[in-house]
C-alpha cells in the first residue's frame, strides 16, 4: 500500500520502527514476569504489538504514545478486549520526554516496570529521563539499537565504555538480555537492535553523590583521551589541589570503574 494511502505508515522524523514479529515481546514479557512486575509504564506502543502481550498477561498498561494515529488505533483495538482486560489498559497521547514518570510511579500500588520499543534517535535522552527514576521501578526493559545496548553494558578499558555507561551502572545492573536481527522489523533497518534490562542497585547511594559523580564523569569523558589531572582541572583548583586524591590522575576515564567515578566524586566535593 503506497504511503499517502495507509494513514499509519511510519514516520521517520518519530524513528518509527515497528516489529513484524511477537517473539521478542514474549521474551520481554516473560522477564517482567520473573520480576513479578504487576504495573508498566509503555513508551511509544506503536501499532500495539507488546502492548497486546502486556494485557494479555495480566499487566496493567499505561501506553504513552506521542503520535495521535496510533493513539487512536489502540484505543480503537481496545473495545474487543474484554471489560476486565480494558480497564487495565490507560493510553495517553503524550511525549514521553514531557511526561511525569516519577508522579505515574507514585500514584498506583505494585510492583511497576517501564518498558517499551524505543525509538534508536531517542535513546540516550530516554533512558537519561528515566534512570534517576529507577530505584523506585523493579526494572526498565527496552528493545534498543544493539549498539547502544552495548555501551550501556561496555567495561572499562573498551571502546564502547563511556559517560552513558557510568551514569547508568552506578544506579542499575544492565544486562544485554538477547539481540533481535533487523529482519523483525518493518522498514527493515541498517542495524540490529537488542533487548536491555535494567534492575536497579540494592545499594540506594545518596542522591547528591550521584549526581556529582555524574558531573565528574562528563567532565572526564568530554576529554577522554586526556588524563583526569587535566580533564577535571577546574574542580581539582576548586577544591584546594589533589593531594590525597584515592584516584590516580595519571589515568584517563575510560579506564576508570563506575565506583572510582563516586570515589572521585566525593573527593573533588569534600573540602580538605
Amino acid at each position: 500500500m503506497r504511503r499517502n494511502q495507509d494513514p499509519l505508515y511510519q514516520k521517520k522524523s518519530l524513528g518509527q520502527v515497528f516489529l513484524t514479529s511477537d517473539w521478542p515481546c514474549a521474551r520481554m514479557i516473560e522477564r517482567l514476569q520473573e520480576a513479578r512486575v504487576e504495573r508498566v509504564l509503555e513508551i511509544g506502543p506503536g501499532p500495539g504489538i507488546l502492548t497486546k502481550g502486556l494485557i494479555l498477561a495480566g499487566l496493567h498498561v499505561t501506553a504513552v504514545e506521542k503520535d495521535e494515529r496510533f493513539a487512536q488505533r489502540l484505543a480503537e483495538n481496545a473495545e474487543v478486549l474484554t471489560p476486565e482486560r480494558r480497564q487495565n489498559l490507560v493510553i495517553v497521547s503524550d511525549d514521553i520526554l514531557r511526561f511525569d514518570w516519577d508522579a505515574w510511579i507514585d500514584q498506583g500500588k505494585g510492583r511497576c516496570a517501564i518498558v517499551g520499543n524505543i525509538p534508536y534517535n531517542i535513546s540516550t535522552p530516554i533512558l537519561l529521563r528515566g534512570i534517576p527514576s529507577i530505584g523506585k521501578l523493579a526494572m526498565m526493559i527496552f528493545m534498543t539499537q544493539l549498539e547502544f545496548a552495548v555501551r550501556a553494558c561496555a567495561s572499562p578499558n573498551s571502546k564502547d565504555f563511556g559517560s552513558l555507561s557510568v551514569f547508568l551502572q552506578l544506579r542499575a545492573d544492565c544486562h544485554l538480555e538477547f539481540t533481535v536481527p533487523r529482519t523483525a522489523f518493518n522498514p527493515v533497518p541498517k542495524v540490529d537492535s537488542a533487548v536491555l534490562s535494567l534492575v536497579p542497585k540494592r545499594e540506594k547511594l545518596p542522591e547528591k553523590i550521584l549526581q556529582q559523580a555524574e558531573q565528574v564523569t562528563r567532565m572526564a569523558f568530554t576529554q577522554r583521551r586526556k588524563k583526569l589531572r587535566n580533564s577535571v582541572r577546574s574542580l581539582i583548583d576548586a577544591r584546594g589541589g589533589e593531594a590525597g586524591c584515592p584516584i590516580d590522575l595519571e589515568r584517563r576515564a575510560d579506564a576508570l570503574a563506575p565506583r572510582e567515578f563516586l570515589e572521585l566524586a566525593e573527593f573533588l566535593f569534600t573540602e580538605p
